[in-house]
């Protein structure tokens, strides 16, 4: 089989690919569930992109165009494009919030005015082709090139500040989640950062695209591209379930700050420890914040402020703290207990879970500590 052969049966297979999952996208039946408003329309926004992409992969074949010209505005231009597709949709997932026409064209804005001085520029001067560094270094100040030298080094920014927000959103979404569940083993979603790094790789190599002209390269990256986006569409397609879980956690409208002062006038924290201890609901399976609260009668805020300030940790902490103490208590009462009726009894539905746990809190195995304590 020969290499253009090859490549013709790649792009075939990514532009069927593309425009299956872009149905599907339109096509996926959601909850009636408000919070998921925000997903439904990335749903759309990425529906569009895959067509899109699908519709100039059906170009290429049909003109049998190959890029063979130096940081070439057609693979500047989707690159970037998708580097702000796909890091915006992962975003969404940490924070619903970003969702939003104006922040999208906020960041697809710079993209069109390059495109703009692309065209004005060359259409006054032209637009040389480039096929080599040393054709590069002679036209570097020739208006065209100019344009397309300044869109790579805004493609590089763009790569450098999207990798920085998305590492900054994940830190908070992740605060979120310990500040609101006592068991958040699974629900800090490794999954969206693995897909952003991969996002991440693909947009690395479609920079170095602007300087790879090689049939194995073509072909290689083109293998690569085709089985991270269909990977990328059925991982993203497998969140609702989750988001349902963790909305309350991401999603909750921030209370009034007076919340916290007028309580703290008429609620004592140590009152509102006391009974958390005596009646021993830091055990409850599942337990997280929201619940606690309502269970005090006060408000998430007020609760979470009280925690965070008073005991130095976040919920997740203190929770998985009182469970571990609980935990050594019976750990030496009962010494004929399985550390899988351990773990139960103190509010975990793993051993696993639990043995992490409290090794991270304890720097010792639950069977290495009772080991050590049994008399």
């Amino acid at each position: 089989m020969t290499y253009h052969n090859a490549l013709s049966i790649v792009n075939t297979a990514f532009i069927m690919e593309c425009s299956a999952m872009a149905i599907f996208f339109l096509a996926l039946p959601l909850p009636p569930n408000k919070g998921l408003n925000n997903y439904r329309l990335s749903l759309r926004f990425l529906a569009g992109a895959y067509l899109l992409l699908a519709i100039l992969n059906i170009f290429v074949l049909a003109f049998d165009l190959s890029p063979d010209n130096f940081i070439s505005m057609e693979i500047l231009t989707m690159s970037s494009l998708q580097a702000t597709l796909f890091a915006i949709t992962l975003i969404i997932l940490l924070k619903p919030q970003f969702n939003t026409k104006s922040y999208l064209i906020k960041q697809i804005a710079p993209v069109l005015s390059l495109l703009i001085l692309y065209f004005l520029v060359s259409n006054r001067w032209g637009d040389p082709e480039i096929a080599s560094f040393d054709e590069l270094r002679q036209s570097a100040f020739h208006p065209a090139i100019f344009v397309r030298e300044l869109f790579l080094l805004f493609y590089i920014f763009q790569l450098v500040y999207l990798t920085r927000l998305f590492y900054r959103q994940e830190q908070l979404f992740e605060k979120k989640i310990d500040n609101y569940f006592a068991d958040n083993l699974r629900l800090h979603l490794p999954g969206v950062r693995y897909c952003y790094y991969a996002a991440l790789s693909i947009g690395i190599g479609s920079g170095m695209s602007c300087f790879l002209f090689s049939n194995q390269w073509e072909l290689t990256f083109t293998i690569i591209y085709t089985i991270f986006y269909l990977g990328f569409g059925i991982y993203y397609i497998q969140y609702p379930r989750t988001f349902i879980f963790i909305e309350p956690a991401i999603c909750v409208q921030e209370n009034n700050r007076d919340e916290f002062e007028k309580t703290n006038k008429r609620i004592n924290w140590l009152q509102l420890k006391k009974q958390i201890l005596e009646d021993k609901y830091y055990l409850g399976d599942g337990v997280n914040i929201q619940d606690m609260a309502q269970y005090l009668k006060i408000g998430r805020t007020t609760l979470s402020t009280f925690i965070n300030n008073n005991e130095g940790m976040n919920f997740n902490l203190w929770i998985n703290n009182l469970r571990v103490e609980e935990a050594k208590s019976l750990l030496l009462a009962y010494p004929h207990y399985s550390l899988a009726q351990i773990a139960e009894l103190v509010g975990y539905s793993e051993a696993s879970n639990f043995s992490r746990q409290f090794k991270q809190i304890t720097a010792e195995t639950p069977s290495v500590w009772r080991q050590k304590h049994s008399v």
